[in-house]
């Protein structure tokens, strides 16, 4: 089976290389826009009223597919694709959930954008707390990260794995 997408928008950010990237929204997300193609401006009736957005997109530079990945949260052993956020994916489908500051027009202005300046964008979701939010998740080996370590030297993570 083939299925096909075309992308709705693009995605303006501060990052323009995977050196530079973000890891996370609430790690390095930095303020941007989704530029909406002008076709699809109705649908975002409404959608004002949200504080958060789910993007999903598509990681445009990344060729590359890795079943198993290094992440920097991690990198002393190798966890499998599903079991991370590595853009080495099969289908490069990226999902972020964003802060959404104002529409004007067809431009989404967000605070905390964390994908490559021009990442095509494939969909966009409300973000529903009574939906989205899940009480106690088991989160399997980020679980056992020491965040205290990882929050003082997060900007010294390695992303050369990416490239």
């Amino acid at each position: 089976m083939i299925i096909a997408v075309s992308p709705i928008g693009t995605i303006r950010s501060a990052f323009d290389n995977a050196e530079s990237g973000g890891r996370q929204p609430s790690i390095d997300g930095q303020k941007g826009e989704i530029v909406l193609n002008d076709e699809f401006s109705d649908g975002l009736t409404g959608l004002e009223e949200f504080s958060h957005i789910i993007a999903l997109y598509y990681f445009h530079r990344q060729a590359e597919v890795r079943l198993k990945a290094r992440p920097c949260f991690d990198p002393n052993i190798e966890h499998g694709i599903f079991a991370s956020r590595f853009p080495t994916r099969p289908n490069h489908i990226g999902i972020s959930i964003w802060s959404l500051s104002k529409i004007q027009q067809n431009i989404l202005y967000c605070d905390d954008i964390d994908v490559l300046d021009g990442t095509p964008l494939l969909d966009i979701k409300p973000y529903v707390k009574q939906f989205d939010h899940r009480e106690d998740p088991r989160c399997g080996w980020y679980d056992s990260v020491d965040w205290g370590i990882i929050w003082n030297e997060i900007k010294v993570c390695d992303m050369e794995e990416i490239n």
